[in-house]
Formats: structure tokens, C-alpha cells, sequence
């Protein structure tokens, strides 16, 4: 364990190398907004009073209040907000960004929107990197399409998203319901909801494993 003045070292370290300069972290771009903590035995970084991240291959953008790095293993940040490569925003009090498994999950107050989903709220959100997968679940809500339900699953590549029951459903042509264990598929033409029905065996195989 590092002693006060190691640490009260690193942190002076950081502040003398420059808190704005950008460094590259497992893959991420990381610029500080303050000083920096290094941590010799474990690599671990803190960002006391946060910054912005990037991924660039993912696609994705973090600016959070304070961050914790835990080198090639994980990001950690609170009250952050994140942008998606396919125009998502999500809002969360604490994110855990997992680089080994391409997971960011966010929980406290979170909320979500794209061009297609606006004011979508849930006890947690996940987002699945690799393949652009957005899961909802708990307490499942958002305000277009007006909608409830235990889980939303939504595919970025085919515009299309799986509402698990209990649900309910309310557009311009009507209002639908489900009971728990049905689902429901709702699919996109651009930014419209153009058709709702109960998912094929391809939807299910292909929605089913951000279902668990």
C-alpha cells in the first residue's frame, strides 16, 4: 500500500505534468480536468474531479464529475453522461464502463434517448458495445413511444426493439398490454414507429441473449 507521501508525490506529479494534456488508458483517450492520483502498486488512476473519456472504437464519449481507471480492466465515473456512436445520450449517477467484456452499465437515475427512444428511464441500462445493443430493465419507461414495461432490448443496427411483459404500449393507433413473459416487437423507419407484433423465432434468437 502506498504511504501519504507516495501518494501525496503522484498527485503533485500529475499536477506538475498538466491536468488538461490527454493520455491514452486501455484503449480510452482520457483527458483530466484536475489532478490526477496514480496508484504505483496497482496502476489504478483517480480522477478526483473527472474529465472525458473516449473510446474510439467503440464510438462512445464520457464526461463525468470524477472517474476511477483500473488499467485494461475497467472505467468507473459518476454523474456522467455518454454519447453513442449511433446518437444515443445516457444519463447516470454511477457507470462502469468493463473493457474486457465491451459492457458499459449505468444505475442511479438513469436516463436515455436517441432518435427513436426519448425519455427512457430504468434502474439500470446496459450498453453493448461490440454490437451496439441497448438493454432497459426495471421499472421500464419512456415518453416516445409512450411505453412500460420489465425490459427493453434495443438492436441499433436493425432499428428495431424487444418490450418484455408486464407491458403497455400507446401510439396513435391505439394502446396494446401484455402480462409477464409476453413480448412485444416494435420496429423503426427512421425515426418513426411504423409497426408493432409479437416477435418470430429469428427475433427471439437474436434478442434473446440481451433477455437474461
Amino acid at each position: 500500500m502506498l504511504t501519504p507521501s507516495k501518494t501525496l508525490a503522484l498527485t503533485m506529479l500529475a499536477l506538475g505534468l498538466g491536468t488538461v494534456q490527454a493520455v491514452t488508458f486501455g484503449g480510452l483517450t482520457v483527458t483530466p480536468r484536475g489532478p490526477q492520483t496514480l496508484n504505483l502498486e496497482t496502476g489504478a488512476t483517480e480522477l478526483p474531479q473527472g474529465g472525458t473519456a473516449t473510446d474510439s472504437r467503440g464510438g462512445l464519449k464520457l464526461v463525468a464529475s470524477a472517474m476511477q481507471l483500473t488499467p485494461g480492466s475497467a472505467l468507473k465515473a459518476q454523474n456522467a453522461t455518454l454519447t453513442t456512436r449511433q446518437g444515443g445520450t445516457l444519463r447516470a449517477q454511477n457507470v462502469t464502463y468493463d473493457l474486457k467484456a465491451g459492457t458499459l452499465t449505468a444505475t442511479g437515475n438513469v436516463t436515455y434517448a436517441d432518435a427513436r427512444l426519448k425519455g427512457v428511464t430504468a434502474n439500470k441500462v446496459t450498453l453493448y458495445v461490440k454490437t451496439g445493443f441497448v438493454t432497459a430493465t426495471g421499472g421500464v419507461k419512456a415518453t416516445t413511444p409512450a411505453l412500460s414495461g420489465a425490459v427493453l432490448v434495443f438492436d441499433s443496427q436493425t432499428m428495431q426493439t424487444l418490450l418484455s411483459g408486464p407491458f403497455s404500449l400507446k401510439t396513435s393507433a391505439g394502446a396494446r398490454a401484455g402480462a409477464a413473459g409476453e413480448r412485444l416487437l416494435l420496429a423503426f423507419a427512421g425515426n418513426r414507429l411504423t409497426r408493432t407484433s409479437a416477435p418470430d423465432a429469428g427475433a427471439l434468437a437474436r434478442f434473446g441473449p440481451y433477455l437474461k
